[in-house]
Formats: structure tokens, sequence, C-alpha cells
């Protein structure tokens, strides 16, 4: 058997596996028909009659799409009969924001169903619009439905056993309960990280997850039971106000998530076009419902949605790590909200799996992006960290910086005029360094700074300080030290360096210091202390270097 042939093997098994499994599905136990005419003026004592009768057509299956938001007449007449001793019930999918009447056989009053206000039906879910048929059904019994809706969703009629609704409605309530509350979490901890770090970035997903939180929770009449919030759901504002925050402030966030503004400048000002029409939807929806606000709405979300595809895509090429996890989290939430467009904007039919799909593809994406921010957060604190460190520290000598060395010297003076301790500066200068670099290179000469710089570190006390003034210039804070105390620490400094010459490879090279000692004097502000402190080490040079001096009395160490 050719490959070919094993082909055709295979596709033939599929369509008869196909067939056998749709001919043994249990068929529906009634058949639809719609009247093709607005309900709006028709009666039900008129769709009832004869005359109206021959008017309904029949429908090749169960399912129900009204394109506008002009009431319909439906008519489900039994195939068979339906015993009531299994609670028989009718249930219509897809509630949402779909007012339902119902007429049985027999009844002169209709069963009215809608998610919210007084025809609510709080014992059950609102995954469906449940009507009991106490009596069953008999084979040819016709059921009249009038449905009004105000989205562009598609509902499925069955009959199921009361037991069977039950379990769906609680297979339903926690599937929402785990998705509202995770998105209720992360949009908490966001909030909250968005106080106390005072990152914007945290602000905007935070802003993002509560819209979507509380639309979600509207759709799937969570706010049922209260009068408030029911009036606050129904208002055709709400949902507009929402969904149009929802998507302004996640535009904000990957704005700043991809720092797009520094990066990607063409995809910001895109972003920020988009930013100021949705800011003017929102502004003309709170005073007006405009009739066109949804189909805006959604082709400025189509565009952000490319926008933030393409920088994304950019943004991978040039192994931006946050993009990675942007793209990763949020590419099943644009793929579910692309297909949601456009089936709201009649570009294909609207798909049921959407009311379960939306939800979870938010979490997730809400999720990821929670834990990619936190990446990226931590990622600029060891930046921040790494340049302060950078700042503080020496590149060559690993000692202060002098703006650290500045902000030391201040500190230690300011406690020393507080506690009344003692306090010494000890200016040092690496004798004759330029001739060092003119013999041996200026790559010697740094490791000598180096070296010098190392010797210095391993005979301070814990609460010295040293630092690189500049050049081969460094400096010495020595809290709690006398002149005198600080002179003979500064003798020890310059015998560890004059004592043992310096090898670099195959060089020995003899260095040496001189060094000039001030005490701070009561009230003395911190120029005046290095100025003294260097005019001792210029007495130092001046006696012929490779020695101490304090400044105020004579002591000098001779080499």
């Amino acid at each position: 058997m050719d490959r070919y042939t094993r082909w055709a093997f295979h596709i033939a098994a599929l369509l008869l596996v196909t067939l056998v499994t749709a001919w043994a599905m249990p068929s529906p136990p009634f058949v639809l028909a719609e009247y093709p005419e607005e309900a709006r003026d028709q009666s039900p004592e008129f769709v009832k009659s004869a005359q109206a009768s021959v008017k309904f057509k029949r429908t090749r299956s169960t399912s129900v799409l009204l394109d506008d938001r002009d009431p319909r007449w439906w008519r489900l007449t039994a195939t068979r009969d339906i015993a009531s001793d299994d609670s028989p019930q009718l249930v219509m999918t897809q509630p949402y924001f779909k007012q339902l009447e119902v007429w049985r056989p027999g009844d002169a009053v209709a069963v009215r169903r809608s998610m919210y206000g007084p025809d609510s039906d709080l014992t059950h879910s609102a995954l469906l619009h449940v009507v009991p048929l106490p009596n069953g059904l008999r084979r040819g019994d016709s059921i009249f439905v009038r449905i009004t809706s105000l989205g562009r969703i598609p509902s499925e009629f069955s009959v199921l056993p009361l037991r069977e609704v039950y379990r769906q409605d609680d297979s339903y309530n926690r599937i929402r309960t785990s998705v509202l509350t995770a998105l209720g979490l992360v949009a908490a901890l966001a909030l909250g990280h968005a106080f106390s770090l005072r990152q914007r970035g945290y602000a905007y997903l935070a802003a993002t997850l509560l819209a979507q939180t509380i639309s979600l929770a509207i759709e799937g009449g969570d706010f049922r039971s209260n009068d408030w919030l029911a009036a606050f759901a129904t208002d055709r504002r709400t949902n507009i106000l929402l969904n149009t925050v929802a998507v302004l402030a996640s535009v904000r966030f990957l704005m700043f998530y991809l720092n797009l503004p520094m990066t990607q400048v063409r995809a910001a000002r895109i972003l920020n076009v988009c930013s100021y029409i949705l800011g003017a939807v929102v502004a003309v929806s709170l005073f007006k419902v405009w009739r066109h606000t949804a189909t805006v709405g959604n082709l400025v979300l189509l565009c952000v949605m490319a926008t933030v595809i393409a920088a994304g895509t950019k943004a991978v090429y040039r192994r931006q790590r946050e993009a990675f996890i942007l793209l990763g989290s949020w590419a099943p939430l644009m793929v579910v909200l692309f297909v949601k467009i456009g089936g709201l904007q009649h570009w294909w039919p609207p798909y049921e799996w959407i009311q379960y799909g939306y939800p979870a593809a938010i979490t997730f994406g809400g999720m990821g992006l929670f834990v990619g921010l936190n990446y990226k957060l931590h990622q600029l604190r060891d930046d921040r960290d790494a340049a302060r460190q950078r700042a503080t520290y020496d590149g060559l000598t690993g000692v202060l910086t002098r703006p650290a060395l500045e902000e030391a010297i201040a500190l230690s003076v300011a406690q020393s005029h507080g506690s009344g301790d003692p306090l010494c500066v000890a200016f040092i200068d690496v004798d004759r360094f330029k001739s060092i670099n003119d013999e041996y290179g200026h790559a010697t000469g740094d490791e000598v700074l180096r070296i010098v710089a190392k010797r210095l570190r391993n005979r301070l006390r814990s609460q010295d300080v040293l630092g690189r003034y500049g050049g081969d210039e460094m400096v010495v804070v020595l809290p709690n030290a006398t002149l005198a105390e600080a002179v003979r620490q500064a003798e020890q400094l310059r015998r560890a360096i004059a004592d043992s010459p310096i090898a670099i490879e195959d060089k020995r090279i003899a260095a040496n210091l001189s060094v000039g000692v001030a005490q701070l004097k009561n009230y003395e502000p911190v120029s005046e202390l290095l100025e003294r402190a260097d005019s001792a080490l210029y007495a130092s040079k001046r006696e012929g270097r490779g020695r101490v001096t304090g400044h105020g009395e004579h002591a000098e160490a001779m080499p």
C-alpha cells in the first residue's frame, strides 16, 4: 500500500467515524422554527394562531442568532414525548443581556427570564436561562418564545433534566469563582505593589485587571442580587466604559513594560494616538452612548493588538527578555479577542466557546504579566544597584569614589560635632607617581595604585574610611582618633608601602607615600579640615617626601 492509498484510507475511516458518531448522537427532542417578521407588533395570541403558523420557517439547528435588537418569535415543536419524571427544563445558553419570554402549552401568561431585573432567576447560575416544564411535553406540542437581545451572540436551546442543570450550574460557578478570585488577587497584588513601590507599571496593570474583573462579574450575573449593582450593570454605558478603560490602561502598561518611548518611537506614537481616541470614547460615553462606539473601540483595539505584536516581535528580535514574557502571556488573549471582535463585527459567526476562553485568557495573561513585571522591576533594581556600585566605588582601586568619599567625610564630621569625639583626616599621595608611569607605562602605574589601595585597606580599622580623591591622591577618614594617634597610624600605612617593594610581573617597584594629617576642630566645616590636611601633605613633600606631617604640631616620620 503506497503513501497516497494510506492517506485515502485514513480519511475515509475518519469520515466513517464522524458519520457514525453523528448518527449515534441523540437528536434534539424538538424542531426550531423562526417567525420571519419582527415580534414587536405581534401578540402571543396571533403568533399561536393558524394564520401565523404557516409563516414560521424551520431552522436547520437548535441555535438562535439575533442580528438586531428587535424582539423575535421562535417556536419549538416537540418531536417526541418528554416525560415529567426527570423534571425537564427548557434551557437557553448565552443569557447575557437577553430577555426571554416563554409560553408553554396551556400558558396564558409568559414565563419571563432575564439576567438582571425583576425577571432574574436567582435559583440558577447565569450560565443558562432555565424554564421548567412541570408537565413535560407531548409530541406535537409547541412552545412559543420571544427573545430580545442586546448582543450578537448565538444561543442554543435544549431540554435537560433538573439534575443536569444543577450539575452545570455547579461546574460554572466553580470555574467563575476560580477565574474571578485569581484576577482579583493579581489585581490586588498589583495595586499594593503600585502604592508600596511607587511604580506606575503596577498601577496600569491593576487598572486593566480590575476593569476586566468587574466586566466579567457583570457578564456572569454576579451583581444580580443587589438592586444598586444591578442598575449599574444594566446601564449601557457601564460595559463601554469598563472595556475602554481596560484597553486604555493596558496600552499604557505595555508602553511602560516594553519601554517603547525609548526603544521604539514609532510604535509609541501609534499607541499614543490610540490612547487619545480611547480617552475621547470614555469622555463621550460618560454622557451618551454613541451608536458606533463599540465599532470604534473594536477597531482601535485591533490596531493596538497589531502594534503590540509588531513591537513585541521586534523586541524579541533584539533579545529583550520582557518581550518574550509579554507575547507568551498575551498570545492566547489576543487570539481570543480577535475571534470575539470578528464575531461582533459579523466577519464570521460568533463562537460559544468564547464565554470560557475569554476569562481564562485574561486570567492567564494577567498572571503572566504580573510575574513578568516582577522580573522587569527586579532587573531594574539590579541595574540601579550596579549603577550605585559604580558611582560609590572606584573601578580601579575598589575604594570610595570622590563623591562617595565627600559624603562619608561630611557624615563623619557631623557625627563628631554631635558627639564630641575626635576625628582626623589623612591626605595620602604616592611619591613620584608620574615617574612610575613614565618609566613603566600607565598600565603598570594603575596596578601600583591598585596594590597601594589594597595594602592601605588591609591595615585600616573597620570604622576607618578610604577613598580616592583624584589621580594618585587618597584620603583616609579616622574616627575616634586624636592627631597623635592618627599620625602614628598614618606612619604604619606609609611603612606598609615603603618597606615592601611592589612586584608586578618581573618588575619590583619601590614606592613611598607622603601623608598629611589634620584633626577636626570645634565647629570646623569640612572644607577647612580638608584644606589643613592638604597643607600638611604639601609640608611633607617640601621636607623631602616619604614622611607623615600632622597639621598644628611637629609630628614627622623620616623614611
